[in-house]
């Protein structure tokens, strides 16, 4: 099917009527690629704000000394920071916090580099410590097998 916007109108559209075996066959010819709304990428590199390194907090110091020496992101501390401290100020809102760690372990925005792999494993390990301290002691795994 083919539309083009009338002049006289606006945002009216006249369209052209076909038989579906001509639809198919203009659908087999282009393929649904040719028919899809074209998605519009976002310049990120517009959106960030240039930042100095951003020092531990104190209190992002006290809240490292406390987790376990197996879930400790040693890694994270040293090349992002910042990231540490936005754990350690929503720490204790698991809503928030389980959000935090996914979108850190998920490119929910297309072409992102990702943390180098020390950071990442680190970061999934921290995932699943903090998972199962707010859901008795499950991983995530065992939560979505027995079905919530």
């Amino acid at each position: 099917m083919s539309g083009s916007q009338n002049p006289g109108d606006s945002g009216a559209f006249e369209f052209e009527k076909v038989t579906l075996n001509d639809a198919r066959k203009a659908l087999e010819e282009t393929g649904p690629a040719g028919y899809t709304a074209k998605r519009k990428t976002e310049n990120w590199e517009d959106k960030r704000h240039a930042t100095g390194p951003e020092p531990l907090s104190d209190a992002a110091t006290a809240w490292l000394s406390e987790l376990p020496e197996s879930v400790k992101p040693r890694q994270l501390v040293l090349r992002y920071a910042r990231l540490a401290n936005r754990l350690c100020a929503i720490w204790k809102d698991p809503a928030r916090c389980e959000r935090l760690l996914d979108e850190l372990m998920m490119d929910r925005r297309g072409g992102r580099q990702g943390f180098p792999l020390a950071v990442a494993n680190e970061l999934a390990t921290l995932r699943d410590h903090y998972f199962r301290l707010h859901h008795k002691g499950q991983s995530a795994w065992e939560h979505v097998e027995r079905g919530r």
